[in-house]
C-alpha cells in the first residue's frame, strides 16, 4: 500500500463530523480494488474516513509559488 497525495472534489457530500475540506491536499492510500480510498486524520490515528475515487483528484505535488520581482 502506497500513500498518495489527493484533493477533495466539490461535489463530495461530507459526512456531519467529517476532517476533510475541499481544496487542501490529503495523504490517502488506495484500496486494493481501486474503488475507494482511506484517509486518516493526523492527530487521531482511529479517526478514519472513507471517500469514492470518483470524488477525488489525484495532487501529486505542491503548485509552484510564483517570484515575486522587486
Amino acid at each position: 500500500m502506497r500513500v498518495q497525495w489527493y484533493r477533495i472534489r466539490k461535489t463530495l457530500r461530507q459526512p456531519q463530523g467529517g476532517f476533510l475540506a475541499i481544496g487542501p491536499r490529503y495523504p490517502g492510500v488506495l484500496s486494493y480494488d481501486g474503488l475507494v480510498a482511506l484517509f486518516t486524520h493526523p492527530g487521531d490515528a482511529q479517526w478514519t474516513e472513507v471517500v469514492p475515487v470518483e470524488e477525488l483528484e489525484e495532487a501529486p505535488e505542491e503548485p509552484h509559488r510564483r517570484r515575486r520581482w522587486k
